[in-house]
């Protein structure tokens, strides 16, 4: 399997992200608990610490967090064999996150915020279809300021690029998808996570226009692990690198399991 980043690569940015992919697979399985972020107290992780607890012992790459979760269970990842620390870095109050009747983006922290509390890399929303379209705007200026500041640091930065906005219509669109992809890279992303229509072509045809790593996301609970395994699998085998899933991996009642059968999916071993 071809590294993520050849042995030239010398930057501290390509040697950090770098670590969030395995060297025998050149892929990466990452959790998303971020989403209590956003949402609340959702089913399955009323108890955070708990939750914590039963991603980290699946053993995924790495572990998409808020700050105050970081800050209450960081103790979990304080293990040379603990999974790498996501830090969420914004605020997208976009289609069920919305909390003032209109479309928004806000910080919530800075890149050397991040690094400062323990962080491996930091994540945020560069999403398509605001409202209004001034705040696009906004948030297309907010990554790439986030971008430089990460580039300045050393602290690698995934897109969450996405077709959340209400002038979408909640379309899935390999073609709109494809574009907000290709400009968070161009923004100065390390690596995209973006969503997945779940066609081989409409995967290759993103995966080749991104001229960085793509990871996709899961969406809503399939609820079905026959089902969850052919999207992963459809994804990989057509230019993902990897997968940032989250309830997918631990809205569930057997948390570890489920994320350890997914991490074999991922990797190739056993839960196919």
């Amino acid at each position: 399997m071809t590294a993520i980043f050849s042995a030239t690569t010398v930057s501290t940015n390509g040697m950090r992200t770098g670590r969030l992919f395995r060297r025998d697979t050149g892929l990466s399985c990452m959790v998303a608990f971020d989403r209590t972020l956003l949402a609340g107290p959702v089913e399955h992780a009323v108890d955070v610490r708990r939750a914590c607890e039963a991603i980290v012992a699946a053993g995924p790459e790495a572990v998409l967090l808020s700050p105050g979760v970081l800050k209450s269970c960081g103790d979990l990842f304080a293990d040379s064999g603990a999974p790498r620390v996501v830090l969420r870095i914004d605020y997208p109050m976009v289609g069920d996150f919305t909390l003032a009747g209109e479309e928004h983006h806000r910080m919530i922290a800075t890149p050397a915020q991040a690094q400062a509390m323990g962080a491996d890399a930091v994540v945020m929303c560069l999403i398509s279809g605001y409202d209004d379209p001034r705040r696009e705007a906004d948030n297309l200026e907010a990554v790439a300021e986030a971008a430089h500041q990460c580039e300045a640091i050393g602290l690698p930065m995934i897109v969450e690029a996405v077709v959340w906005g209400s002038r979408e219509g909640g379309r899935l669109d390999a073609e709109r998808i494809a574009r907000v992809a290709r400009i968070g890279a161009e923004l100065g992303a390390d690596l995209i996570k973006a969503q997945f229509t779940g066609s081989p072509e409409d995967m290759q045809a993103l995966a080749q226009s991104c001229p960085v790593p793509v990871l996709v996301l899961g969406g809503a609970a399939m609820n079905d692990d026959a089902a969850l395994a052919r999207f992963t699998r459809d994804a990989l085998d057509n230019g993902a690198r990897g997968v940032i899933f989250g309830r997918n991996a631990w809205q569930r009642e057997s948390v570890t399991q489920g994320i350890e059968r997914l991490v074999g999916i991922v990797h190739k071993y056993g839960g196919k």
